[in-house]
């Protein structure tokens, strides 16, 4: 049987700049319709908060997923662009309807993880602070994380193990759907309780993909007969159609073709228990 593990990197809960650079992007495409509209967006419903949109979806389908919770603190820097995109307009952890929200998706069936900032990766006491204000909001102990941009290097798993995480799920790539490095199957890095759950599919390079379903397929196929793991991160900003045409409907699709093979959805802690009691790989 083929196991499902959804989840959302939370990277961004307000558009900030994207209102003007993404209409300039539209503009030098001389698409003025979306232009204006990016421009205009800014005084309607905020398009990057779709907690709601993803717990209907899910509950539409009977399936819960995994929340990776980003608390950002990296500091601005005016004069390096690359910044801009880590540090301005993201959200502050103690944000009281974040708070709210977050606290609902822990108490109904969903998961919440930590989304290890971007310089926390070889950072201990970094990942340390932000995993211990996560756990304030929800009131007990995280076991699960996955590092932003996939930020990874030889320290980082046993800086997770350390901190009292038990799995991971930064194994995966960032420009491409598949195996990182032919990893198919959740491996423990430290040869012991600590498992890293590899990710399969993300949403920007799946949608990037021209022969992306039958790519999935593929990929559905191998998991099923290796009794592998299909992971997948639909960030939460992109379920708004306007700014990111398809992927919603795509996300729809992905849990209709698992659900079409009688796969079993879990969240990502549900999946290491599950591993945890029937160790075999």
């Amino acid at each position: 049987m083929l196991k499902v593990a959804l989840s959302h990197d939370v990277d961004r809960i307000k558009k900030h700049y994207q209102y003007i650079t993404n209409s300039f992007k539209s503009l030098s495409k001389g698409n003025l319709k979306n232009a204006l509209y990016h421009y205009l967006s800014c005084f309607g419903p905020e398009p990057y908060w779709n907690f709601p949109e993803i717990i209907k979806i899910e509950e539409s389908y009977g399936v819960r997923s995994t929340f990776f919770m980003l608390d950002e603190t990296i500091p601005f820097k005016l004069f390096d662009r690359k910044n801009w995109q880590l540090s301005v307009g993201r959200y502050k952890i103690s944000n009281k309807k974040l708070n709210e929200t977050v606290q609902f998706l822990d108490k109904n069936g969903w998961e919440i993880g930590v989304h290890g900032s971007y310089l926390s990766y070889n950072n201990e006491s970094l990942l340390k602070k932000e995993k211990e204000n996560i756990e304030n909001i929800v009131g007990h102990k995280i076991i699960g994380s996955r590092q932003h941009y996939l930020n990874w290097d030889e320290t980082t798993w046993k800086i997770q193990k350390s901190l009292g995480f038990k799995y991971d799920s930064t194994w995966g790539l960032t420009n491409d759907i598949g195996f990182k490095e032919n990893k198919i199957l959740p491996f423990k890095p430290n040869n012991d309780y600590f498992i890293e759950i590899p990710l399969i599919a993300m949403d920007i390079p799946f949608m990037s993909i021209k022969n992306r379903w039958e790519r999935l397929k593929t990929l559905m196929d191998t998991l099923e007969e290796k009794n592998g793991i299909f992971v997948i991160n639909w960030h939460q900003r992109v379920y708004n159609e306007n700014e990111f045409p398809g992927y919603n409907s795509a996300y729809h699709r992905i849990i209709q073709e698992c659900k079409a093979r009688n796969a079993q959805f879990l969240t990502m802690s549900e999946i290491y228990n599950d591993l945890e009691k029937n160790w075999i790989l």
